[in-house]
């Protein structure tokens, strides 16, 4: 974040005069000589009215963009987020959806047709009145890729473009139309029945811009654009050093913004971002090295707060390969793991144990089975069951060459559950190849046994779930020529009735059915959930930590 010293110095926030008191008590009565002339009553001199409060924060790295639908890295997708704004949000602190610019939505008996209603009276910060026409406009623009671009999440999302088609020649883009009956009504028509439409909705990608910024790079190309969102602050200025000022927009249509202005300060290095925030040139930074968490903590200044884990960490079985096939060999892995050991000594004080293949942060989370024990007899019974004449002589454990924002120290615990598993008879070769080598061999359906990590990045249990046992993650169940063996028919089944069911209660019980399937069927074993660090002035209240999304719309400072 490179924004200089001068200029952050220049943009704090200077201290208010002290009120000035008057007394309260009646002053005393003056008697006049006759015929003179009353003395004038003094005027009270004029309290100071405060300037706008600024906050700035301290990034890593400068955006790429600042066009929604061609976002794809974090600080972008954090700047945008306070710009424009999508049909739906994310309850604060939570990955549930709320209403944003709909107002509501009904979902047809279909499961295809979604009609969302939309909020009046809303206006883009150049005047321009917000309505379906507009809306369907930037569904019509993701969907024909234009202008031209790589529109990242929206091919992850909504499965292609229009004019893509399968192997069978049938489209492979989710949405199939887009409508505008009115200026308040739209209507999308889905290809299936998707009930997480509402939760992508709600990502920074699908947020919502004028159709006047669609062109040229004059309101998100470069440094010195402006920005087309109808969000609660509008960029003011972003600067060829990498500063973006952002101001409060006085016509947004909800509750006003704190503070008045926010600005996104590039400074990369780790050391100079924390030396920034203990100086008070900012009040906030991300991506706080774990090595000074003690430092921070131990400053009555400062203070950590730590995002709730939207990934998990886990260790794999490729079933494709013997012997992990057998459920007890896959149970005497899991008796073998001592995950709280790895937490306490392979994580900075930043991670918990993890009970199920989701984060508790994200709706529909369920360990109602207890967590299986480290139990290294019980791990040895399991593999004496195991069928011996199926183990291969060289089981290799995948493990990542390099840190993952979930896995700190890969090498450690590579070693650590290479130790665990010869403790309980289980002999394994640890395999780091470069990392892209690594990545591909464990897709493919290479390794034996790998560690890895997934994020959801909709904050539904489906992004979770689905991609990893719906069948089409090759890593469980490929062997080493590609051929894959079909998934957990029952699990995958319950998982796919989950994402078309439109009820929000019928869902929550497939998926803890999915979650005991998972556990009694181990196609992984779930290892850490890892949170992310924030630092902030201590004086600054009114962040809510959240697992899928960062604002700063409620900011308040203490004296």
């Amino acid at each position: 974040m490179a924004y200089g010293v001068l200029l952050l110095t220049a943009c704090t926030t200077p201290t208010p005069a002290p009120t000035l008191a008057f007394p309260t008590s009646a002053p005393p009565t003056l008697a006049l000589t006759p015929g003179a002339t009353p003395a004038s009553t003094p005027t009270p001199l004029p309290i100071p009215t405060p300037g706008p409060r600024t906050f700035t924060i301290g990034l890593a790295a400068a955006p790429g963009t600042l066009d929604p639908a061609q976002a794809t890295d974090e600080f972008a997708l954090l700047i945008t987020r306070h710009l424009y704004e999508g049909l739906t949000a994310y309850e604060p602190g939570t990955t549930r959806v709320i209403p944003a610019l709909a107002l509501s939505w009904d979902v047809g008996a279909d499961g295809v047709t979604w009609t969302f209603h939309l909020r009046p009276d809303v206006r883009f910060s150049d005047g321009t009145p917000f309505t379906a026409q507009i809306e369907a406009a930037n569904f019509e623009r993701w969907l024909d890729r234009t202008p031209t671009g790589d529109y990242t999440f929206w091919r992850y999302m909504f499965g292609g473009f229009v004019g893509e088609a399968d192997e069978n020649g049938d489209p492979i883009s989710l949405l199939a139309a887009v409508d505008a009956p009115d200026n308040l009504t739209l209507v999308l028509t889905l290809r299936r029945p998707d009930a997480t439409l509402p939760a992508t909705l709600a990502m920074p990608s699908f947020a919502m811009v004028n159709p006047a910024a669609f062109e040229g790079d004059k309101y998100f190309g470069a440094p010195g654009s402006a920005s087309a969102g109808s969000g609660p602050f509008v960029l003011r200025e972003w600067t060829s050093e990498g500063m973006l000022h952002l101001t409060r927009n006085p016509d947004y249509w909800g509750q006003p913004a704190k503070p008045d202005e926010l600005i996104f300060k590039i400074i990369p290095d780790d050391t100079q971002r924390l030396l920034a925030l203990q100086v008070g040139e900012i009040e906030g930074m991300a991506h706080l090295n774990p090595k000074d968490y003690a430092a921070v903590t131990a400053d009555p200044g400062l203070r950590v707060d730590f995002d709730p884990a939207l990934s998990v960490l886990y260790l794999g079985f490729n079933q494709a390969h013997a012997p992990w096939s057998d459920l007890d060999c896959r149970l005497a892995v899991a008796h073998a793991l001592n995950k709280p050991r790895y937490v306490q000594e392979l994580f900075p004080a930043d991670a918990d144990v993890a009970p199920a293949m989701q984060p508790p942060a994200v709706w529909g989370f369920d360990a109602a089975p207890a967590d299986r024990a480290h139990d290294p007899e019980l791990a040895r019974q399991h593999w004496a069951a195991c069928v011996q004449a199926n183990v291969s002589d060289q089981i290799t454990l995948y493990v990542p060459p390099v840190e993952r924002s979930y896995l700190p120290y890969p090498g450690a615990l590579g070693a650590a559950i290479q130790s665990d598993l010869a403790s309980a008879g289980i002999t394994v070769t640890v395999a780091s190849p470069e990392w892209q080598l690594w990545l591909p061999d464990v897709y493919a359906g290479r390794a034996d046994l790998f560690l890895l990590g997934w994020t959801g990045v909709n904050g539904d249990p489906d992004s979770f779930l689905c991609p990893l046992f719906c069948g089409t993650g090759a890593s469980f169940n490929s062997d080493e020529q590609g051929n894959p063996l079909p998934p957990d028919l029952e699990l995958a089944v319950r998982l796919a009735s989950a994402r078309a069911a439109p009820d929000a209660a019928q869902r929550e019980a497939l998926y803890a059915q999915a979650h005991a399937r998972i556990f009694d069927t181990v196609p992984a074993i779930p290892l850490a959930y890892r949170k992310t660090a924030w630092a902030y002035r201590a004086n600054v209240t009114g962040n809510v930590p959240s697992p899928i999304e960062d604002v700063f719309f409620n900011l308040t400072f203490a004296p």
